[in-house]
């Protein structure tokens, strides 16, 4: 059997493996709603998968692509909706505003179970 080369850290006296959770430095940056929501979920929802990504290295560069996968889905699909249900030809901004965020509320649900909530 051959040997593993790792790095261990000490920890209360345990020694402990150094395991990354991204080979790539850019991962670092923080993840926005949707990552952060996808993370969670595929830590509740398949624990499994969650430590072999983890393990594997490339657990947050997955979780930043559901993040950019998600946020360019809603800004899709609250323009098209726009197509059909046109903004109010009122002066009145709150009420423009409550029809955006109506549109945006729909795309967002969409994306969350097409995207984000999806066992990667």
């Amino acid at each position: 059997m051959s040997k593993i080369d790792m790095n261990y850290q000490e920890i209360d006296g345990l020694k402990v493996p150094s395991i990354q959770i991204s080979n790539n430095s850019e991962d670092d940056r923080p993840l926005g709603k949707y990552g952060r929501m996808a993370l969670e979920f595929l830590k509740e929802q398949n624990p499994q998968r969650f430590m072999i990504l983890k393990m594997d290295g490339t657990l947050m560069e997955i979780m930043h692509k559901v993040q950019e996968e998600a946020v360019e889905k809603i800004e899709h699909i609250t323009q098209e909706m726009l197509k059909t249900e046109p903004m109010p030809k009122t002066e009145d901004i709150m009420e423009k505003t409550k029809h955006l965020n109506s549109l945006k509320s729909v795309a967002e649900e969409i994306v969350l179970n097409e995207v984000v909530y999806k066992v990667r």
